[in-house]
């Protein structure tokens, strides 16, 4: 388990965009490191199942990592597996667990992996969420010699991944490292990605704060159920957390007009984010224009070169 302290941050803050690009280093080598994996074995495991809780920068980084392998010459097929969502109208009504496998169209998703890795031209759906059913399609062309990348929160879920499990690299994504405060306080990394949800959904979602807070504990409630029992199928862990990125998520969070309102102590504290809070107003916020428009962060905070 990783730790860093806020007056480690704060001191390396004074170096603001040598700090920015230090971190961005670390963690491109953590890119190139799996994308050495993945090629190792790419002749007996074409497929990328890469997973992780929501606001782990699982989707930033199946596209990093699909960047870095065509800079390399290697043909990439990158699906979601948010595409392949059952239409509310075809979901058994004994499901009610949105955060439930059984929500995904299972069969579609393998099949549309296998037809890629055989070279054929597939039609992926799009998932429209605002009316939850199909969206469209969008023709996708396969290749022998690609690498197949899928990412989602049920990719190393059995349903899933027993599917694809001797063609398939495991990836887990996620913040690992915990950040203590000045008075000795953990806060865990499940902290750390609800404050990534708060700037993201408010932002790009019209959530409200508190209703980002509220969501939290279903999310998490999935993750304990159907995400965390199958790490162990992942032979590749990439902690996403960015050491500056407390300060980034600070000065965002700050600067949400109704942050105050909304965030207030006993609420805070009713919702077990006392110590986020912490940390939110105990660093320096940043304000450089260095961190890379395909940096995890800019999920979240916004500007990124990648469309989510």
């Amino acid at each position: 388990m990783r730790v860093i302290d806020m007056e480690n941050i704060n001191y390396a803050m004074r170096s603001e965009t040598q700090f920015v690009l230090r971190c961005e280093e670390v963690f491109h080598d953590k890119i190139s490191s799996a994308a050495g994996a993945i090629l190792s074995s790419l002749h007996d495991r074409p497929f990328v199942a890469l997973t992780g809780p929501s606001g782990s920068g699982k989707t930033t980084t199946a596209m990093r990592l699909k960047d870095y392998l065509e800079k390399l010459g290697v043909k990439v097929c990158l699906i979601s597996m948010d595409n392949f969502f059952l239409p509310l109208d075809e979901r058994s009504p004994e499901i009610t667990d949105w955060e439930s496998p059984y929500c995904v169209n299972v069969d579609l998703l393998v099949s549309c992996l296998t037809r890629l890795a055989d070279g054929q031209e597939v039609e992926i759906p799009r998932y429209d969420f605002k009316t939850g059913g199909n969206g469209g399609y969008v023709t996708m062309q396969g290749d022998r010699q690609a690498v197949i990348i899928a990412e989602g929160i049920h990719m190393l879920n059995p349903l899933i991944f027993d599917k694809i499990r001797g063609a398939a690299t495991g990836i887990y994504v996620a913040p690992r490292t915990r950040i203590i405060t000045d008075d000795d306080k953990i806060v865990r990394p499940e902290q750390l990605r609800v404050a990534r949800r708060l700037i993201r959904d408010y932002n790009t979602r019209g959530h409200s704060l508190r209703d980002t807070v509220k969501r939290a504990h279903s999310v998490n409630q999935g993750e304990i159920n159907y995400i965390m029992p199958y790490k162990d199928n992942a032979s590749i862990h990439i902690d996403t957390f960015h050491d500056y990125e407390p300060c980034i998520l600070a000065r965002y969070l700050i600067e949400i007009p109704c942050f105050r309102e909304e965030l207030t102590d006993e609420f805070l504290e009713e919702n077990g984010l006392t110590d986020l809070m912490k940390v939110v107003r105990g660093v320096a916020p940043l304000h450089t224009p260095y961190v890379p428009r395909d940096s995890i962060v800019r999920e979240f905070v916004g500007g990124s070169c990648y469309e989510y």
